[in-house]
């Protein structure tokens, strides 16, 4: 057993008290590896639910804008292929099979001044990381309406 003096020296000398440093300082490692561990998953995690939410919440500020771009068209006097082609030409980044575009009302007899016209886009964002599926649907379903007058 090693004792210690107020000076720092210890019995065997200075050896003695450097290897117990360098002791206590290999253990420290040792900790903040596995801290870093069991910290890793977490910081992963929060990670993967940052790029997911950014991917969704991407995905609804152009099915937003589209509907309303759509209604736009709708209520000037377009057709509802044109309505359906500008909506998928703003959502040209999205995957186009995923998305549906309802207009209301379908027959183009009855739009008239004053009534109005709603387009609602659906679409369905696949989850890019498999450990989110257990806490959100996978698709994920979005939808944006717009509802706007005849001119």
């Amino acid at each position: 057993m090693t004792r210690y003096f107020k000076n720092g020296d210890g019995v065997n000398g200075r050896g003695d008290c450097m290897r117990v440093w360098n002791k206590l300082r290999r253990e420290k490692k040792g900790q903040a590896l596995v801290e870093f561990a069991l910290v890793l998953p977490l910081l992963l995690l929060l990670l993967m639910t940052i790029f997911e939410f950014g991917n969704i919440f991407y995905s609804y500020l152009l099915i937003t804008a589209a509907s309303r771009e759509g209604a736009r068209m709708g209520v000037v006097g377009n057709n509802d292929t044109e309505i359906i082609q500008r909506v998928q030409e703003i959502c040209s980044t999205l995957d186009t099979e995923q998305l549906t575009v309802e207009i209301v009302p379908e027959n183009t007899a009855n739009r008239y001044r004053g009534v109005p016209l709603q387009v609602e886009v659906d679409y369905d964002v696949y989850l890019i990381t498999p450990m989110l599926s257990t806490f959100l649907p996978d698709p994920f379903l979005l939808k944006a309406r717009s509802v706007m007058r005849i001119e």
